[in-house]
């Protein structure tokens, strides 16, 4: 009898310490409560609802499925159940489970409303979109049924559909969680970046402490090129969660695109340490070693790098640079092929298999690598600077001359177009001279010297 009071007490505690939220004792107290008696349905299911607030789903699923073998008619515990297969990827299951319930209880919106998050995850959206319909039969306003129609839409690329949807979302329940986020990451992949930022900014104004959304908005200042507004984010991100992952590959990349190599492999490091298959972090680390001429380390990190992922273009780039850096062409050439096999269109191989013919005096192939290039970046002045030398060797004045125009209407201060623009007519009459005398006329060395420059991996 005692030991019957006692789980009867530990249960009530553990009521008490769910309230104030206090899990993992709740836990503990309810667990020691069933220990004793196994047999009270609404521990299991109150177990289950702890274990979802730890956000441990296999476990919350086996509470459920207990819970469920003592009353097979709750309506209740199949759902929770439900929800918790769809969390941890068993959607097939979940199909099954919610159409028994709605068959059993045709006006149970909960089974038709869930049924349009298990259908989105399997890929039947026209069966999501029906569901739909049918609960807004018994409930027209339910958030949850707009928010998993959002998803299907989104999955299905009709994101105004789907932001009409996540709209009526927050115009029933303004604080729906993750929304706002949802609403961002549809508008960054429509292009709209201002968009997206206001809305993380929103999203941000409702959890400040958010560590997602905090990254989300890094990423986001990092491709409007605003390094210095994506560094403050990451910042203060770090200084909620100093080992948050993400956050120190994001600032590690920061430092390495404004020059602070020995920083950025210091961030690299610590992520490598405790995170060694980072997705990328190989590649960025050679990155970072190659830029502070530690080629070695480089090619130590780019190949651990390329084995991971043969098909990282990044890396494949990198380490093509390591070996150009050592004028060991062919290997070089033979890296940046790889990478073009994977992706045609990755300007900085085009490029630098460009300077390999100009060092390997092919400049006819040189020229042709160049003009891929540009037709994939039109604007890229480095390559139009590498073609008007070409240009001037080959003696297609005009042609050069139109590069270099180009190229200073992009980019005024360009020292390279600015100093052709000034000496093209000496330029001109050195490689004339050399025509008529028989002599070394060539303007190649400019070349060369240009070709000093190659174009790294975009980390």
């Amino acid at each position: 009898m005692n030991d019957w009071l006692d789980a009867e007490t530990r249960a009530e505690r553990a009521m008490q310490l769910s309230e104030s939220r206090q899990w993992q004792q709740a836990l503990a107290e309810l667990d020691a409560a069933i220990a004793i008696n196994p047999h009270d349905v609404h521990w299991h299911i109150q177990r289950g609802n702890i274990l979802d607030e730890l956000e441990r789903y296999e476990e919350a699923v086996e509470a459920y499925e207990t819970a469920l073998a003592m009353d097979d008619e709750s309506a209740e515990v199949a759902t929770f159940l439900g929800m918790d297969l769809i969390r941890v990827g068993r959607h097939e299951d979940a199909v099954r489970l919610f159409e028994g319930l709605a068959a059993r209880q045709v006006d149970y919106e909960p089974a038709y409303c869930n049924q349009i998050a298990a259908y989105t995850r399997i890929g039947d959206h026209e069966k999501a979109e029906e569901m739909f319909y049918v609960a807004q039969q018994l409930e027209p306003d339910c958030p949850h049924c707009f928010h998993h129609l959002a998803e299907s839409l989104a999955c299905r690329g009709q994101f105004d559909r789907a932001l009409f949807c996540w709209q009526r979302v927050l115009d029933i329940a303004p604080d729906y969680p993750n929304v706002q986020r949802r609403i961002a990451q549809v508008h960054r992949v429509q292009g709209d970046r201002a968009k997206a930022r206001e809305a993380y900014l929103e999203a941000l104004r409702a959890d400040p402490g958010n560590c997602d959304l905090l990254a989300d908005l890094g990423d986001l200042m990092i491709e409007m090129g605003d390094l210095e507004a994506a560094a403050a984010k990451f910042s203060y991100l770090l200084d909620l969660e100093p080992d948050h992952t993400r956050g120190n590959v994001m600032l590690g990349l920061i430092e390495l695109r404004n020059g602070r190599h020995a920083s950025a492999v210091e961030r690299f490091e610590f992520v490598l340490a405790v995170e060694p298959d980072y997705p990328g972090l190989r590649t960025y680390l050679g990155e970072a070693e190659y830029c502070r001429a530690n080629i070695a380390g480089a090619v130590e990190h780019l190949k651990a790098a390329i084995e991971q992922d043969p098909r990282d273009t990044v890396a494949l780039v990198a380490m093509g640079n390591c070996h150009l850096k050592a004028r060991r062409l062919d290997d070089a050439e033979d890296y940046y092929r790889k990478a073009l096999a994977v992706r045609p269109d990755v300007v900085a191989a085009l490029h630098n298999l460009a300077v390999c013919r100009f060092l390997a005096d092919d400049l006819e192939k040189g020229v042709r690598y160049c003009r891929r290039a540009l037709r994939h970046d039109p604007a890229n002045v480095m390559v139009m600077y590498k073609l008007a030398l070409a240009q001037m060797e080959q003696g297609h004045w005009a042609e050069a001359g139109d590069f270099v125009r180009r190229g200073l209407s992009l980019d005024p201060e360009h020292a390279g177009m600015n100093y052709l623009a000034r000496h093209t007519r000496r330029l001109k009459l050195r490689w004339y001279v050399g025509r008529v005398l028989h002599l070394d006329r060539r303007l190649l060395h400019l070349v060369v010297n240009a070709c000093r420059t190659v174009t790294p991996a975009p980390a």
